[in-house]
């Protein structure tokens, strides 16, 4: 049996929710939406969440349809909450920057971005760290989970979440990636499916001005994934894409653009996990496949996870970041 529990506006418990049946889903979308029997008293504001678990949010919709003998309560999972959230810096800085053990930096952040009254950091050290961590000004990544999951990658580090009763609060953690590569040896422990193709190997980067005063950076992957200013490929394997950071300097888009074009090389070879629905695995993990018999290997990470939930059991769908 699953317990789904809801606590009010403020997250004092108000127990466990009867017959439901949805989904939770983190790392994308990072949303959720449950159809329960009856919700008398869960509104706007109320928390969602599956004991001693990561998944749980915030109800921000709530639908009611007199032909349906059940109400869908919407919202955000606590993924969500940062995900809806701008890291944006100072006024006269280029970046908000940040330094120390990564789960003091969670803290500062959570304050930071106004959510203390629905999160905390843990308040003992991770035993990881950053120094001078730049968090990016590219539209695409200055949402608060998107940067949060870069800096603590750099670190070695993945975003936990649970939900503290005593606190009445999610907290985050940063703790080690687990790398699960060994699974996915011959299909052994889990079966997976891998995939080669041909990425973007050439990023037309866009930055700050206009017209003919507009920065612009060109920049170009060869064959095994080195990027630089200089084209090594042509004709027909030649893949070209736009990037766009409308506030950058010259150095700042080139560094933001290489970033970007890295990132694209790993479409060489993705991974998918078609036997991982055990929950075993958090987003970030370090995951991948390897048949020996045809002398290929891949590893990527997890990026998405959807628990779905009924009154009886919760069953998992884990994809990598080649699969969302």
């Amino acid at each position: 049996m699953v317990d789904v529990i809801w606590a009010d506006r403020y997250g004092r418990e108000q127990g466990y929710v009867g017959k439901v049946a949805g989904d939770f889903t983190i790392g994308t979308d990072n949303t959720f939406a449950l159809k329960v029997g009856s919700s008398p008293g869960i509104a706007q504001d109320c928390y969602l969440m599956i004991d001693g678990s990561e998944y749980g949010g915030i109800v921000d919709g709530v639908e009611i349809d007199t032909s349906k003998d059940y109400v869908t309560l919407s919202g955000r999972t606590w993924h969500g909450l940062l995900a809806t959230q701008l890291i944006v810096p100072d006024p006269g800085q280029l970046h908000h920057t940040v330094s120390g053990d990564l789960n003091a930096v969670l803290g500062a952040l959570v304050e930071r971005l106004g959510l203390s009254s629905r999160m905390a950091a843990e308040s003992r050290p991770s035993g990881l760290s950053v120094a001078g961590w730049k968090f990016s000004r590219a539209s695409a990544e200055m949402d608060a989970y998107t940067g949060i999951r870069a800096m603590l990658r750099s670190a070695g580090a993945k975003l936990r979440i649970r939900y503290d009763a005593g606190l009445r609060r999610a907290v985050l953690s940063a703790v080690p990636r687990g790398d699960y590569t060994s699974d996915g040896l011959d299909g052994e422990r889990v079966d997976f499916v891998l995939r080669r193709t041909r990425p973007v190997n050439h990023l037309h980067c866009l930055g700050e001005g206009e017209g003919l005063d507009r920065v612009v950076v060109d920049l170009y992957a060869d064959e095994q994934g080195n990027v630089s200013k200089r084209q090594t490929i042509f004709g027909e394997a030649h893949r070209e894409e736009a990037f766009e950071s409308s506030s950058a300097g010259e150095a700042e888009l080139e560094e933001d653009g290489a970033k970007r074009l890295r990132e694209m090389q790993a479409e060489m070879s993705t991974c998918g996990l078609s036997g991982a629905d055990d929950g075993r695995y958090d987003i970030d993990d370090i995951v991948g496949g390897t048949s020996v018999e045809h002398g290929q290997s891949v590893v990527t990470y997890v990026a998405q996870k959807i628990a779905t939930v009924t009154s009886r059991a919760i069953t998992y769908q884990t994809k990598t970041a080649m699969e969302v």
